[in-house]
């Protein structure tokens, strides 16, 4: 019955944000429908009923981990009229690098599944998915900066500059992961803003 599909949903969302406490708790290993189920105050053939296997469950946990960190976030839309064009795709780097930096245990969880998803097509697709969409995400702003700027720009597409954004913030994250202490986010804007901005225009 349509009344019925509401709580359903709202129960799954409760059990899906437990799995996250257990993954980001015990890691990937740690995630088991027991466990899981425990955490969530559930039986576990009420978890199975709405994930039927824990490789469903790792799966439908990925895909709601992924709606909630900055590869699906707010779409980078083409900058304002009135805005210049890099700056405003510098903002919306940055924006991005401290969300990363708050998101830790997602980054974690994400490599983890990164892992995973050597030996498992699924999590791979999703992965790459996402991937493809944040790079994508880049793309309005990075023909905005290329039309503005031709000449500074020469031989470079939406596509190529769209893409070092999106590795940028890539490689912040593995740093953030592998060499947490040496990490420094207001460096590597400020080494970013030197790359990609005229000379005149880089803030000392």
């Amino acid at each position: 019955m349509p009344g019925h599909k509401a709580p359903e949903a709202i129960r799954r969302d409760e059990i899906l944000r437990a799995a996250y406490r257990v993954a980001a708790r015990d890691r990937l290993g740690g995630l088991t429908i027991r466990a899981v189920a425990t955490e969530a105050g559930v039986s576990s053939g009420l978890l199975l009923f709405h994930f039927e296997s824990k490789d469903g469950l790792l799966v439908d946990l990925l895909d709601w981990m992924l709606a909630h960190t900055i590869v699906a976030g707010e779409l980078h839309r083409r900058p304002p009229s009135d805005a210049q064009p890099v700056q405003w795709l510098l903002a919306v780097v940055e924006r991005d690098l401290a969300h990363l930096l708050k998101q830790r245990e997602r980054v974690e969880l994400f490599y983890d599944y990164w892992v995973l998803g050597t030996r498992h097509p699924v999590i791979r697709r999703l992965i790459r998915r996402a991937l493809h969409r944040y790079r994508d995400a880049f793309r309005p702003a990075a023909h905005a900066i290329i039309a503005a700027y031709p000449e500074r720009y020469r031989g470079v597409s939406a596509d190529d500059l769209a893409g070092v954004c999106a590795a940028f913030i890539e490689g912040c994250a593995t740093q953030t992961i592998l060499d947490p202490t040496r990490f420094d986010a207001v460096r590597a804007m400020a080494t970013l803003q030197a790359l990609v901005l005229p000379p005149a225009a880089v803030v000392s």
